[in-house]
């Protein structure tokens, strides 16, 4: 989550002299090039059928749903931190999502960590927030977001699993990029000028690739709920980098928010072990895993 933290402070700086969607554009075109390269040398086998189609789906939630939201946000004056603080809810939304959609119940470590999540979120960014009265309709951009990645993760944790998740990023970002093109012709074209933007704009493609290609492979190996929890460490990280790449002090709140985002982190990430290794002590190791698998997936028939 340090990328995804790293990638908020670059795309402001990056915003400051290039249009938001014509900026997404670039990223997912540059993107799709990257990952056909990696995709061939890996030799990834491509879905097909609904799997596909369920990839496809996914993908537009995870990188279009997630990014347009933000990239306006960002570029109509909402700061990284307010940014931050809304995607960083998603340990708290897949959390409702999973329980409402799949019918999990969350064990008392899996809550605590959430809460833990939460005030990490809160503690880090709430000073920022309250101080930037700047948010108007830009809520409902970002929540957006935060809904779409939310969903997309719990799609993928639970239909892609057999996916890669370097196959599973290329099929979002080539279903991505065209609403970025659609919507890059809505606005005023700014594209980069000089050597220095196209070299930011090098690094929020690179780190960018790294950050959602390893988040996918986490969701793939954990879950969506495991995974989220992760997003608790983007408001006190972004903090870290804006104070790196923007120069803006980084607060006690700032630290502490990373702080209780790291804890939350390793309890959420130790909870699943436990559990697998006392239902294997139990006997019942095999009939939960039956249970689970006779769940029908998101996207496919019951």
């Amino acid at each position: 989550m340090t990328l995804y933290a790293v990638n908020y402070a670059l795309t402001s700086l990056a915003l400051r002299t290039t249009s938001p969607f014509l900026l997404l554009l670039l990223r997912f075109a540059l993107s799709v090039l990257v990952l056909l390269v990696v995709c061939a040398l890996l030799r990834t086998p491509v879905p097909r059928g609904r799997l596909l189609a369920a990839a496809a789906g996914a993908g537009l939630l995870s990188q279009a749903g997630q990014f347009v939201g933000t990239y306006w946000a960002l570029g109509h004056g909402v700061g990284a931190g307010f940014t931050a603080l809304v995607i960083a809810m998603n340990p708290v939304v897949t959390a409702l999502l999973s329980r409402w959609i799949l019918r999990r119940r969350a064990s008392r470590r899996a809550l605590l960590s959430t809460v833990l999540g939460a005030a990490a979120v809160i503690v880090a960014c709430l000073p920022a927030v309250l101080a930037d009265p700047r948010i108007g309709p830009t809520i409902l951009a970002v929540g957006g977001s935060l809904l779409a990645v939310s969903l997309g993760a719990l799609w993928q944790g639970r239909s892609l699993r057999r996916v890669h998740p370097a196959m599973f990023t290329l099929i979002g970002v080539v279903v991505s990029t065209p609403v970025a093109g659609a919507l890059a012709l809505t606005e005023p074209a700014r594209p980069p000028a000089g050597l220095a933007s196209w070299s930011l704009l090098g690094g929020i493609v690179a780190i960018g690739l790294g950050g959602t290609v390893l988040y996918s492979a986490l969701v793939r190996g954990v879950g969506a709920d495991a995974a989220s929890i992760l997003f608790s460490v983007i408001p006190a990280a972004t903090a870290v980098a804006a104070l790196i790449v923007l120069g803006e002090p980084l607060s006690v709140a700032g630290v502490a928010g990373l702080v209780l985002g790291a804890a939350a982190s390793a309890l959420r990430l130790g909870d699943d072990r436990p559990l697998a290794a006392r239902s294997d002590r139990s006997g019942n190791g095999d009939d939960a895993r039956a249970r689970v698998n006779s769940i029908p997936a998101l996207g496919e028939p019951g």
